[in-house]
């Protein structure tokens, strides 16, 4: 089989529940790229999907190069040894089938799978804002919250060998049960799904999506409405903050979905929900992810 210098590269996915990324990587650098709708998989019947998914990588590998492996980061529940991923709830299109084993008969590779917190967390640790770090926890706010926490490089996992939920912790106080179980779970509160949800509420002619950091804090600066949702939403992201940097001592954290590229708007609010009294003081260092939309789909190319 041809290494990676002679020509071989590896693809990552990163499969959401409204994209999914694809990127291709020859020695650690990225050479191509693409973002498919997650809904455009649904008009395969379940059985075609997963050779659906193996003719977008095949067409994204360059005709020149061999596909070495392939590793996919997906939202959890994800059993990693059978290679299913377990997330009806907002990941059906690809939840309860054997997506790994299928995707390797049809690109004839080895393929891996892991949580796509996993992934995001290794691509930052290894390319991007985690560099260096020892202890690094990571914190994917986007349609949920993934959380994952790497142990020079390597990611914490329960007795069992799973992936620790760490999303779906109670926060708060909340009518809105999560699908987990919880009511007043991290997850409802600090998602760029609430934060998508509350501006809507109060700006219903404006796409969340369409736009930047910059109009975010125009708005702020004009609507004090605006200014206070966002007081909010750092308050519920620091909640859930506090009990994991108490729990896991993090050197780092880094925040990684769409939702951290608002960070400056909040991050004042985050930083005073984390204070605490002298002997109960939290390391607060927080950096907003370096490789952006591409670190879950860059790190699932490292699992291999």
């Amino acid at each position: 089989m041809s290494g990676a210098g002679d020509g071989g590269v590896r693809a990552g996915v990163d499969i959401g529940g409204t994209g999914i990324r694809m990127v291709v990587l020859e020695d650690r650098r990225e050479i191509a790229a693409v973002t498919l709708p997650t809904s455009s998989f649904e008009r395969f019947e379940r059985q075609h999907r997963s050779l659906a998914l193996a003719h977008s990588l095949r067409a994204l590998v360059p005709s020149d190069k061999t596909l070495l492996s392939v590793g996919i980061g997906a939202s959890g529940p994800v059993d990693t040894v059978a290679g299913v991923i377990e997330n009806p709830c907002t990941l059906p299109t690809f939840s309860d089938m054997p997506l790994v084993a299928e995707l390797s008969a049809h690109l004839l590779v080895p393929v891996r799978i892991d949580n796509d917190a996993v992934t995001a967390a290794l691509g930052e640790f290894h390319l991007g804002a985690g560099r260096a770090s020892r202890r690094m926890l990571a914190v994917t706010l986007g349609t949920g919250v993934g959380v994952a926490l790497l142990i020079d490089g390597q990611p914490l996992r329960t007795a069992d060998g799973a992936h620790p939920e760490g999303g779906h912790i109670p926060v708060g106080h909340t009518d809105t049960p999560c699908y987990c179980g919880l009511s007043g779970c991290w997850e409802t509160l600090a998602s760029r799904t609430w934060l998508q949800a509350a501006l809507a509420g109060l700006l219903p002619d404006i796409a969340y999506e369409q736009h930047d950091l910059d109009f975010y804090r125009d708005l702020c600066q004009r609507d004090s409405r605006i200014a206070q949702l966002f007081e909010r939403y750092g308050y519920q992201v620091g909640r859930g903050l506090g009990s994991l940097m108490s729990l896991y001592g993090p050197d780092l954290t880094v925040l990684s979905g769409s939702a951290a590229q608002l960070f400056p708007l909040y991050e004042d609010a985050v930083q005073v929900s984390l204070r605490r009294s002298k002997g109960f003081e939290l390391s607060t260092r927080i950096v907003v992810s370096a490789l952006g939309d591409g670190a879950g789909a860059i790190g699932a190319a490292l699992l291999s």
